[in-house]
This record gives C-alpha cells, structure tokens and sequence, in this order.
C-alpha cells in the first residue's frame, strides 16, 4: 500500500484537534494546535495542485517576458541598463525555453525558473522610467492583465485559509488551472 499525502496530512490533522487540542491546557496552546491544525487541512486541499501552479506560472512568466522582449525590440532608444536585462531574459530562455515541454522537467528547476523570470519582470518595472515613452505605455498596458491574472491566482490559492474576506467569491484553484480536465495553457 502507498498512502496518498492527502491521507498523512488528514491523519495529522485529526490527531491534533481529536488527541493533542482536548488535552491541552494552556488556552494560547490550543489556538495554536488549531492553527496547526487548519493548515495541514488547507495543504490537504492544494497539495496535489503545486506542480500544476508552478508549471501554470512558468508559462505565464514565459509569455510576459516574451511580450516585453517583443515591445523591448521595437524601442531604438533602449539604454544599456535595458539591454542587460534583455540579455539576462535571452540566456535564462536558453536552458527554459518558452518552446520546450517544461512539464517534463523537476519541480525544483520549474519553481527556479519562475523565481529567476520574476526577479527579471522586477528588473524591468524597475527600469520603466528609462523606457521611451510609447515602450513604458505598451509595457504598462501588457503588465496590467498579467498582475489581474496573478491575483486572482493567489487569492484563489490561499482561499481555503479564511483569511481573505472575499474568498467566497474567489474562484477554486482546480477553476483556474484546469480546463476539461486538462492543465490549461497558453
């Protein structure tokens, strides 16, 4: 038998709210047996969803960057600072090609990419002031649906924890991942 991790998590759960919280005397103790408690419910629910959010973000990363890349190319302004950045997006997409079937690789080489893809985005929205003017404005206009789709993915995500007060408007997470059945991408 192979236990799913859902089952370890549910079982630590219940444990902690049936054996360990009725036993505990100190009333700061059971609050945070219960916080414990919450949270392997909430990493039961999302659990076998972190591959498909991370491989769901690469893409998104992937798409973003190539857009900038694309409007960047355009601008014959661009300074050398702008330049550097380009370069960093152009060697990462060496070794994580938007083309490639990233699915296939580790979980940790896809949860670094997108962490590397995230720091250049950052670069890039740092740099805006030294964008040409009509560069900035198409630049804004591509980062704005890109940051709605990235709430709207986080909120979703963290819902289960209670502590957004609109989470009962949020979307499941499976909503925004999944299509048919299917991981939805780009």
């Amino acid at each position: 038998m192979s236990p799913e991790i859902e089952q370890f998590l549910s079982g630590m759960k219940k444990t902690i709210e049936e054996v360990v919280m009725p036993n505990l005397t100190d009333r700061f103790a059971q609050e945070q047996a219960g916080i414990v408690a919450a949270t392997l419910g909430f990493l039961s629910t999302i659990q076998d969803k972190v591959f498909h959010y991370e491989l769901f973000e690469n893409q998104e990363y992937k798409r973003i960057l190539q857009d900038v890349l694309s409007t960047l190319d355009t601008d014959p302004a661009l300074n050398d600072s702008l330049r550097a950045v380009v370069e960093k997006v152009n060697s990462h997409f060496q070794h994580d090609k938007p083309d490639e079937q990233t699915a296939l690789r580790p979980y940790p080489f896809i949860r670094g990419s997108n962490e590397n893809m995230k720091e250049f985005l950052c670069e890039f929205i740092q740099l805006q002031p030294e964008m040409s003017g009509q560069t900035r404005e198409t630049f804004e206009k591509q980062l704005k649906p890109f940051f709605k789709s990235l709430e709207t993915r986080e909120r979703s995500w963290v819902k289960g924890l209670g502590f957004d007060p609109e989470a009962e408007q949020q979307q499941d997470i499976g909503d925004i991942l999944y299509k048919n059945n299917l991981l939805r991408s780009n």
